[in-house]
């Protein structure tokens, strides 16, 4: 991996000199590292901002003056923002900082809509700049301090290079006719708002829907008992007690202490830390009123007339032929779900499609629609 040269700004005056410094860019590469798969609730560790000439790595946890300066140039119009899949970050200061990102460019967007089927950061990177990231530090503990060397490195990395990146995609999108395309989707980015908080629940997770309602009045006691184990212990959840040992356990409780500490997939020091807690909220849901406990709602299919089916079919063969066409993914076009509503809908539907979706699908397309 080449090593792009960078700065490690962690104090008060470093900071504010390096704002100072890049106020009049009217480009910014950004990228964040949060500790999310370390810490619960997550945070944002690094920042790393490139001009086309200098990249910064900042360190918030250290200087925190390096997120509000973070948030004037996010929220600054006149300053373009270059991302590469920047859906997570853009959720993260949203709800960490409450601040709009505006005027984002997402090479991440724009590589999906020059037809590229290989679109992640280290791909393109090879591919067109022979930069070969080290993706060993992905799921690296970014809360750690000090970082050391090959840390650092890898971050610069994800900003050092956007720039001439953006670039690039930004002429063959012009040169496609589709940089309006991109555009459109990068204010929607803009515009993404993070989940709403809530506790735990036992029918969000995969598979559960079989479980009879005592069960899920037991795993749901055990949800509410991890979630309250992992901000206390500053973990994420699934490294205190992992979502299937909590439905086993549901499904089948424990009949003591000795038993609940010879369960398999979990560490010994682990169980034994929080097995008097765990029975406890079993014991907790056996109390809950058989009416009280949860129930899967049964999942209705809306199921399409003759009618209905017939303008499914003449929708997925023209997005088919605009894929084709235009060799895009035709996932990308429209996907299945949005396609069924159009189905049901017809025409009185098309305000599903975004402008650039109308345009991209073409005039068969919405004739099929009719």
């Amino acid at each position: 991996m080449t090593v792009p040269p960078y700065r490690f700004l962690d104090r008060g005056p470093q900071v504010a000199a390096f704002f100072a410094e890049v106020s009049a860019e009217p480009v910014l590469a950004l990228d964040l590292e949060a500790d999310s798969l370390h810490h619960y609730p997550e945070k944002i560790c690094l920042v790393q901002i490139s001009t086309p000439t200098t990249t910064a790595i900042l360190d918030p946890l250290a200087a925190p003056e390096v997120l509000d300066g973070l948030e004037s140039v996010l929220a600054d119009a006149a300053v373009r923002k270059i991302v590469h899949g920047g859906d997570y970050d853009v959720r993260l200061l949203k709800r960490e900082r409450g601040v709009r990102v505006r005027n984002l460019f997402d090479t991440m967007i724009a590589a999906q809509f020059t037809g590229r089927e290989r679109f992640g950061l280290a791909a393109l990177l090879e591919e067109h700049f022979g930069v070969v990231l080290d993706k060993r530090h992905q799921r690296a503990d970014w809360s750690r301090r000090p970082l050391g060397p090959a840390l650092l490195a890898y971050a610069a990395g994800d900003t050092a290079h956007l720039h001439a990146l953006c670039g690039l995609l930004a002429a063959q999108l012009a040169g496609l006719g589709r940089l309006g395309w991109a555009e459109e989707e990068f204010r929607l980015l803009e515009q993404i708002e993070p989940g709403a908080p809530k506790k735990p629940w036992c029918l969000d997770l995969k598979g559960t829907g079989r479980l009879a309602p005592r069960q899920l009045a037991r795993l749901q006691a055990l949800l509410e008992l991890r979630e309250e184990l992992a901000r206390a212990g500053d973990r994420p959840p699934f490294m205190v007690l992992g979502n299937q040992t909590l439905i086993d356990w549901a499904q089948a409780p424990p009949a003591g202490r000795c038993e609940l500490l010879q369960t398999p997939g979990a560490g010994r020091s682990v169980l034994e830390r929080v097995a008097d807690r765990v029975l406890a909220a079993l014991s907790l849901a056996e109390a809950v009123p058989e009416p009280e406990c949860p129930r899967a709602e049964p999942q209705r299919r809306v199921v399409l007339d003759a009618g209905e089916a017939s303008r499914l079919a003449r929708l997925k063969a023209a997005r088919e032929e605009a894929a084709k066409r235009l060799g895009l993914a035709v996932g990308l076009l429209v996907n299945g779900a949005t396609l069924e509503k159009l189905a049901r809908e017809g025409l009185a539907g098309a305000g599903l499609l975004k402008p650039w979706q109308a345009e991209a699908l073409g005039e068969a397309f919405l004739q099929a629609l009719a």
